[in-house]
C-alpha cells in the first residue's frame, strides 16, 4: 500500500497527527501525501481556505496514512481506491466522500529496447510497487497481453527506487507514475501503455473513518469545499499553482505540468455522478474487489452504497 511515494515531508505548520489544539469532536484530522491530485489541499492551506477545524498533515506515503488511520490518529486520508478496498478487507471501515482525480495517463508502463509489444514482456523483469496501484495497472496489462504473473519476473520496488533500478540495469520495464515516469523517459525508457488504455480504473479519493464521519459532518463539507477552491485556482491560475506544487514536491515546473496532463480532475457535478449508484466508480469497486479478494463475488450495489456517499459534498463550488 505505497501509492504515490516521493519524499518524506514535514507536517504543514500548525498541523500534527495528534490533532493540534482542537479536541477530536471539534475538528477533522486529515493526512495526505505528495501527488498531483491531492495538491489542491496544499493550495487551500497556503491560501488559508481551510477552516480552523481542519488539521492537515502532509506525510510521505499512503502506507503511513493507513497506519495512522488504523491507530485512530487521524480521521481521514487521501488514498487510491484499491488501497481503500484493501483497508476495508483488513477491517478498517472507511467511507469514500470525494474523488480527487482519475488517472488518465499518469500511471504508465515504461520499457527498454527489445520490448515493442505487450507480448514481449514475457520473461522480462518488471519493477512495480506490489500491493499498490502499480500492481493494479500491471494486472490489467498482463491480462491484455494474455500473460500470467508467473510469465514475468516481478521486482518489488517503491517509486522512489524505480529510476535507480532502471539506471542500474536491474529491470527491463517499470510500472510507475508521474513525476517518476517523466524522469525515466529522460533516462531512455519508452512509454508502451498507460492508464488511458484502462479508463476509470485508478481513482484517488478522500476516505474517512466511519466511526468519525457522523461527528465531523459539517467540518468535512468545509474541507471538501476548500478542495474545490484549490481546484478552481489550479484551473484559473495555472502558472501560480504549478509553481507552488513544484516547490512543495521539489521538482521542476515542467514535470508538474506533465503530471497534471495525466489525470482528470472532476469538479462538483462530476463528483456527484461518481459517488452515485451505478456509476463508473461503483463499477471499479466491484472489479477491484474481485481481483483483490482472489475471485470472491463482488459486493452488491446496495453494499457499496455504504462504502461511498455524496452526502458531504457542498451544494456549490465556491470560487
Amino acid at each position: 500500500m505505497q501509492r504515490r511515494r516521493f519524499l518524506m515531508f514535514a507536517p504543514l505548520a500548525g498541523a500534527a497527527l495528534a490533532g493540534g489544539c482542537l479536541t477530536p469532536d471539534q475538528s477533522i484530522r486529515v493526512a495526505y501525501h505528495p501527488w498531483i491530485g491531492y495538491e489542491t489541499l496544499m493550495l487551500a492551506s497556503q491560501f488559508d481556505w481551510l477552516p480552523a477545524t481542519v488539521s492537515l498533515t502532509r506525510l510521505g506515503s499512503a502506507s503511513l496514512s493507513l497506519e495512522a488511520l488504523q491507530r485512530g490518529e487521524i480521521d481521514a486520508a487521501t488514498l487510491t481506491l484499491d488501497e481503500v478496498i484493501r483497508a476495508r478487507r483488513a477491517g478498517l471501515d472507511l467511507v469514500v466522500v470525494l474523488v480527487f482525480d482519475v488517472s488518465s495517463g499518469g500511471d504508465v508502463l515504461l520499457v527498454g529496447e527489445g520490448i515493442d509489444s505487450l507480448a514481449d514482456l514475457a520473461g522480462k523483469r518488471i519493477a512495480v510497487e506490489v500491493d499498490g496501484v502499480g500492481e493494479t495497472l500491471l494486472d490489467r496489462v498482463l491480462a491484455r497481453a494474455e500473460l500470467d504473473w508467473d510469465d514475468v519476473t516481478i521486482v518489488d520496488r517503491p517509486a522512489t527506487q524505480h529510476l535507480n533500478a532502471w539506471r542500474g540495469g536491474e529491470v527491463d520495464a517499470v510500472v510507475t507514475y508521474e513525476p517518476t515516469a517523466s524522469q525515466l523517459q529522460t533516462a531512455g525508457a519508452e512509454r508502451l501503455i498507460d492508464s488511458r488504455d484502462f479508463p476509470d480504473l485508478i481513482f484517488d479519493v478522500l476516505a474517512v473513518r466511519r466511526d468519525r464521519i457522523g461527528q465531523v459532518d459539517q467540518v468535512l463539507t468545509d474541507l471538501i469545499r476548500a478542495h474545490f477552491r484549490g481546484l478552481h485556482h489550479l484551473r484559473t491560475n495555472r502558472q501560480d499553482a504549478v509553481y507552488r506544487i513544484a516547490d512543495a514536491q521539489q521538482i521542476d515546473e515542467r514535470t508538474v505540468t506533465w503530471s497534471i496532463a495525466g489525470v482528470l480532475l472532476p469538479g462538483l457535478e462530476a463528483n456527484r455522478r461518481y459517488l452515485s449508484r451505478n456509476s463508473r466508480l461503483f463499477d471499479a469497486i466491484r472489479s477491484l474487489h474481485s481481483r483483490l479478494s482472489n475471485g470472491e463475488p463482488p459486493p452488491s450495489m446496495a453494499a457499496i452504497d455504504h462504502w461511498v456517499t455524496a452526502d458531504y459534498l457542498p451544494r456549490e463550488e465556491t470560487p
